[in-house]
């Protein structure tokens, strides 16, 4: 530990004005500091006269004989007429001169005082070195820090922000405006803006608008619809997107979102007709799942949401089910490439995400070919 005020371990036991002879020996330092060999020890050089002064640093605060500086030789020191032969030098904070301290940066070995200490994965940087990017006085950049990132490779930094969330629900509140506010007085689905980007089979099948098959994910059926999907949306992505950072996020978002549309696609054909962006949020649900269970975390809550769900969706027969389904099972699968693959590989998780979204249109091109 670094020396405290005086009096405590790391102060000469010798007070000003008394003889250094009465105290346990000539030179003597009381043991204080990390022990030796141990990360920010700093061993005392050998003697070079009566009093050493500075080790070539350059810092301030290691003033030799008569350099009127703050160490112990100095006019303000306990020994006006300079410190007892063979006494080692007292290292002091290279950035505050007046503080002893035994405590070096790991990096680049000046003496830090705890004001200057930043904690390191070993013993302690100073502040230039502990810095984000810090390691300017090696010059390679060999001493730059990583940035810190969530166990699965979100930002840190940006993990309050859920910038993605907000951007998301944004589109599907001002789809929901361009759809006429459905739900809402006279609105209903009924209009151009629905229909030319719903979730529709038969304008896939003859038209080839595959695009449906994510933008129906942005478009609501009703005030109810689009309030709770939009607040499970805000629940499950901002903590989704804390742990996964924006670009795996997004991805789980649009494989979810296509996934569910497909498998609805491909079994109900030219008749098939929904939107909402539960197929996303279906996904999100598996994934979330199967994260906890990666982190080892408490995931019966997960569960029991999925099970509401899950009753909810075979209850009325206006839920599209086989969206429902298939954003699960794809967002199970997404989940477990994000929770297993290290995140040190995130061109192998972004190429596995795509190939999933890949497949997922190849297979409803292959439907629609069989229906027209």
């Amino acid at each position: 530990m670094p020396p405290g005020p005086a009096g405590e371990p790391g102060h000469d036991p010798v007070a000003p004005g008394s003889d250094p002879a009465a105290s346990p020996g000539t030179g003597w330092r009381p043991q204080v500091g990390p022990p030796p060999g141990q990360p920010g020890w700093v061993p005392p050089p050998a003697p070079a006269g009566p009093w050493l002064g500075s080790p070539g640093s350059g810092s301030p605060g290691w003033g030799g004989p008569g350099s009127g500086g703050p160490g112990r030789d100095g006019p303000g020191g306990p020994w006006p007429g300079g410190p007892p032969a063979g006494a080692p030098p007292i290292p002091h904070c290279y950035r505050h001169p007046d503080r002893e301290t035994y405590v070096s940066c790991q990096r680049c070995g000046r003496p830090i005082c705890p004001d200057c200490m930043r904690p390191a994965a070993v013993g302690f940087h100073c502040p230039e070195e502990g810095r984000p990017g810090g390691g300017g006085r090696s010059g390679d950049g060999a001493g730059r820090q990583r940035e810190a990132r969530t166990a699965l490779g979100g930002r840190m930094r940006l993990a309050g922000q859920a910038l993605v969330t907000q951007i998301l629900i944004g589109i599907c509140v001002v789809a929901y405006v361009l759809q006429g506010l459905p739900g809402i007085g006279n609105g209903s689905t009924d209009n151009r803006f629905t229909d030319d980007f719903a979730m529709i089979g038969y304008r896939i099948a003859v038209d080839d608008q595959y695009y449906r098959l994510l933008t129906a994910a942005f478009l609501h059926a009703g005030v109810l619809h689009i309030l709770f999907n939009m607040y499970a949306l805000f629940l499950l992505g901002y903590q989704l997107e804390m742990l996964l950072g924006r670009a795996r996020y997004l991805g789980l978002f649009v494989a979810g979102a296509v996934g569910g549309n497909t498998l609805s696609y491909l079994l109900g054909g030219l008749t098939t007709a929904s939107v909402g962006a539960s197929t996303a949020i279906f996904a999100f649900f598996s994934a979330y799942y199967v994260i906890a269970r990666r982190l080892r975390v408490d995931s019966s809550q997960i569960l029991i949401v999925i099970g509401i769900n899950l009753a909810i969706t075979f209850t009325f027969s206006s839920i599209d089910k086989w969206g429902h389904l298939g954003g699960l099972a794809v967002g199970a699968l997404v989940g477990l490439i994000y929770a297993y693959v290290p995140r040190r590989f995130a061109w192998a998780q972004a190429g596995a995400v795509t190939a999933i979204v890949a497949a997922l249109f190849l297979a409803a091109v292959v439907k629609s070919t069989a229906l027209v």
